[in-house]
């Protein structure tokens, strides 16, 4: 158990510069939960003062920021300057970490959604527009070769098509933010559905309003 507790320590300090900080100011609390010899308590005790400990962090910061900024690009630019503190409080929250995109980004997008719901985070676009960034993701992770080639779908949307209800008018959101511009702050202008359709080899957006939905979407 000793190496394996080792190994778990060793990963959690990379994994957290604050868990390094407690361990240069007091180690033996900071490695008591640890199952470790005097020989592994010494050898992490000198190695949270390495400079190598430190680019360690920051690599491992980069890896579990990569997937979020990737693929969640206009949830990031709305968030502005919260997002590092909502990335380094998710980490501490979430600190195991396999670095998949499809999984990070699932996480953290529940995590926001959280925040969203007891209004820690406040924006009058950032629910709609994580919901919509959270269904592209989605359809880029289905195997679509396959599901091009099943043919029976009667009776229910296919499954290469996402609906992301809307708040305010989407087209002026998207195109401001395709353009990486924070959209000026406006009110609810009606109800409206986003239709996300991978059924192409480029996802294809349009737009409904929400009482037609029921009638519209029977033809996709």
């Amino acid at each position: 158990m000793s190496l394996l507790s080792f190994q778990q320590a060793l990963t959690d300090l990379i994994a957290s510069p604050q868990l390094c900080v407690a361990a240069r100011h007091n180690p033996n609390s900071t490695f008591a939960p640890y199952d470790l010899t005097l020989m592994e308590r010494m050898r992490l005790r000198t190695a949270v003062f390495q400079k190598g400990m430190s680019v360690s962090c920051t690599l491992y910061r980069v890896n579990r920021i990569t997937p979020i900024y990737t693929m969640l690009p206009y949830t990031c630019l709305l968030l502005g300057p919260q997002l590092v503190p909502l990335a380094e409080e998710f980490w501490q929250t979430f600190n195991r970490s396999d670095l998949q995109f499809k999984k990070e980004i699932e996480l953290f997008a529940a995590f926001l959604q959280g925040k969203i719901r007891d209004e820690s985070i406040q924006h009058p676009y950032l629910r709609e527009i994580l919901a919509m960034e959270t269904a592209i993701n989605e359809l880029k992770f289905l195997p679509r070769e396959k599901l091009l080639r099943e043919e029976d779908h009667t009776g229910s949307l296919h499954p290469l098509i996402r609906t992301v209800p809307f708040d305010h008018e989407p087209e002026p959101l998207l195109y401001e933010l395709s353009n990486m511009q924070v959209p000026a702050f406006m009110d609810s202008t009606g109800s409206y559905l986003l239709v996300i359709d991978y059924r192409e080899e480029e996802m294809v957006f349009s737009t409904l309003p929400q009482f037609a939905e029921a009638v519209a979407l029977n033809d996709l």
